[in-house]
């Protein structure tokens, strides 16, 4: 993975709010990409409200859900 200078200049190690974006978060997205892990897809979407627009079989299989639990599980969301 090589990642922009958006993930060193812009975003917190770890976010302090529900459903925002991190580092942490982001390694988790991109880590779900690899196919060694379970090669997830985008859908041509981000983000907690795209998440919420897809069918749970989609969910299982979109890199942001899994970013996104493990934000809520770490914030109680």
């Amino acid at each position: 993975m090589v990642y922009c200078p958006l993930y060193f200049q812009d975003l917190p190690a770890l976010t302090n709010r529900c459903h925002a974006q991190d580092q942490a978060g982001t390694n988790i997205h991109e880590a779900t990409h690899l196919s060694q892990i379970k090669g997830t897809e985008d859908y041509g979407g981000y983000g907690y409200n795209f998440v919420r627009s897809l069918s749970g079989a989609q969910n299982l299989n979109h890199a942001d859900t899994y970013a996104l639990f493990a934000n809520a599980i770490q914030l109680g969301c």
